[in-house]
């Protein structure tokens, strides 16, 4: 009987390597996919921010359809920073986020009457540890427009 037991020393250690193999993998992919839906959450609401602010805002075109630079410029600072006027060292919600990655678009009737806006992110890499994934037009919002209109300017 002593000699059985002491032929199976070794056998513990082997179990116990491969169930770390297996446990260490299971806990990466669920930190991976963790990770990864956490950031297109803060994406989400960095998106539904932008967009809330442009349909509130005040838009003055003359009454042409397009948008004022800094218009655009405002919504993308909303989604990329937090602010419409963000600090030269602030840091994007979202690691690798740029604001030439927000596309910002409104939506005019036949009088050219905004009617409705839509944020959303071009395309965007995110470095998920492990694996990079590639969001393209991704997230994206259409919210109707509720703002102040000036066609001859406000």
């Amino acid at each position: 009987m002593r000699r059985r037991a002491g032929s199976e020393k070794g056998n513990a250690l082997v179990e116990f390597a491969i169930s770390a193999t297996l446990l260490v993998t299971l806990f990466a992919g669920i930190f991976q996919f963790a990770y990864t839906f956490y950031l297109y959450n803060e994406l989400t609401n960095a998106v539904r921010a932008g967009t809330r602010y442009a349909s509130l805002a005040k838009i003055s075109n003359m009454g042409d359809g397009s948008l004022p630079p800094t218009f655009q410029s405002n919504v993308r600072n909303i989604v990329v920073y937090g602010s419409p006027s963000p600090a030269m060292d602030a840091k994007p919600v979202v690691p690798g986020l740029r604001p030439q990655d927000v596309e910002v678009q409104i939506g005019f009737d036949s009088r050219l009457v905004p009617r409705a806006v839509t944020v959303r992110i071009t395309r965007l890499t995110i470095n998920a540890v492990f694996r990079q994934f590639t969001l393209t037009n991704k997230p994206v919002l259409n919210m109707p427009f509720f703002g102040q209109y000036c066609p001859t300017g406000c």
